[in-house]
């Protein structure tokens, strides 16, 4: 089962970030988006010990300012977007509402493309840089793909191929470029993604891995280290509406960084949440299963929260149980009206949620209404991004 405080005490290395499988501990190359033994997800650890703390303060740039503990060996393959530095502001409403003793909100949507994602393609472009990638292709239901279509603009020298299901295409917000094509693809995003790397493998370009391109959780895990470090106090719970779960698994990872590096006392409990029509990890970890069965997958998932109707979680549901047990966490489903309910609240804050954003506040509803958050709870609650104009859009497609 992952452990990420077991992983760094039997693996802390001396020099150097160190690739290796989440499952079976096989070393791995940097290019490896999966196990070569096993097929499992490769990660990242790092020289904590020789981490420049120091630094983690002092540069507005935060891939240069967190540098010691992302995949980057050069300086020269950083590659920011402008992405990052968001706010996470304590909201006293929230508190009382909840009855806890406090709730921060840390706002992503103040990111470029107004989603979290757009931390996702800098650590993933810089990665690339380091691995001599240039040409690249990825599947997505609006949000990864639009960051990416925007690092497009802004870093030369990079060919993309977008893979999306007809029925998200209308969350793609770029307009055409000659650095990108965009394809379609009749089906679920699990189908999507499938046709996506079917393609690549054909083509002979790499695939960017989704959930197993391990730059997408470290550049994630950045919005958690900020959230950590501008916290007054630790947070005892940590809540993210998820389709994957990679930047909760990300948030969880950079705990346990800090923790070793003496900037957190304890890890929090971290929550996961989905939409209670399309929520086949909570039905798998309700019923206390290690893997997601037939009878937890949703074959035409529907919801309000569209950038997480993910049907199939089968292969990163592992990763979530073994993250919400192993910090006292939980994966949580929000009721549709505590969705709505939560919007109204935020928006009525001034904070530009989408229905996937408020589905994490949803959660913590629950979780208060169930009374499985004590008093002196401290929230830190994630908000993925905003709804962004349907404009700029591709006008050429590519059919599968």
């Amino acid at each position: 089962m992952l452990d990420y405080q077991k992983l760094y005490a039997n693996h802390l290395p001396a020099a150097g970030p160190l690739y290796l499988c989440l499952d079976c501990e096989t070393e791995a190359d940097a290019r490896a988006n999966r196990c070569p033994a096993c097929k499992g997800a490769i990660d990242v650890l790092y020289p904590l010990d020789h981490a420049r703390i120091g630094a983690f303060d002092t540069d507005p740039n935060p891939l240069r300012r967190y540098r010691d503990l992302l995949p980057v060996t050069s300086e020269e393959h950083l590659t920011w977007l402008g992405e990052g530095n968001s706010p996470c502001t304590s909201v006293a409403p929230l508190a009382r509402l909840l009855g806890v003793r406090s709730v921060h909100i840390k706002d992503e949507s103040r990111n470029p493309t107004k989603s979290t994602k757009d931390r996702i393609a800098s650590a993933t472009l810089s990665r690339f840089k380091g691995i001599g990638v240039r040409e690249f292709v990825m599947a997505s239901t609006g949000n990864s793909s639009t960051a990416y279509a925007n690092a497009m603009r802004l870093a030369p020298g990079f060919r993309l191929h977008i893979f999306v299901g007809q029925q998200f295409a209308y969350r793609l917000s770029y307009a055409d470029h000659p650095q990108i094509t965009t394809h379609t693809v009749a089906g679920s995003f699990v189908g999507t993604g499938d046709t996506a790397m079917d393609w690549a493998r054909e083509n002979g370009i790499f695939w960017e891995g989704g959930f197993f391109n391990y730059a997408r959780r470290e550049g994630l895990k950045m919005s958690y280290i900020e959230a950590y470090q501008q916290m007054p106090v630790a947070p005892s719970h940590v809540f993210q509406a998820i389709s994957s779960g990679m930047g909760l698994l990300g948030g969880y990872k950079g705990a346990v960084e800090l923790n070793h590096l003496g900037l957190m006392e304890d890890l929090p409990a971290f929550v996961g949440v989905q939409q209670e029509s399309c929520a086949p990890m909570i039905s798998a970890w309700d019923a206390g299963r290690a893997t997601i069965a037939r009878e937890d997958i949703i074959d035409n998932p529907d919801g309000l929260a569209h950038a997480i109707l993910r049907g199939d979680p089968t292969n990163t549901y592992p990763y979530m149980r073994a993250m919400a047990a192993n910090t006292g966490g939980a994966l949580v489903a929000a009721r549709m009206d505590d969705v709505r309910m939560a919007k109204g609240l935020l928006n009525s804050l001034g904070f530009e949620a989408c229905y996937a954003a408020s589905a994490c506040l949803a959660g913590a509803m629950r979780m208060a209404q169930e009374g499985s958050l004590a008093p002196d709870s401290d929230l830190l609650i994630v908000l993925t991004g905003a709804e962004r104009p349907l404009v700029p859009n591709p006008s050429k497609f590519t059919a599968h």
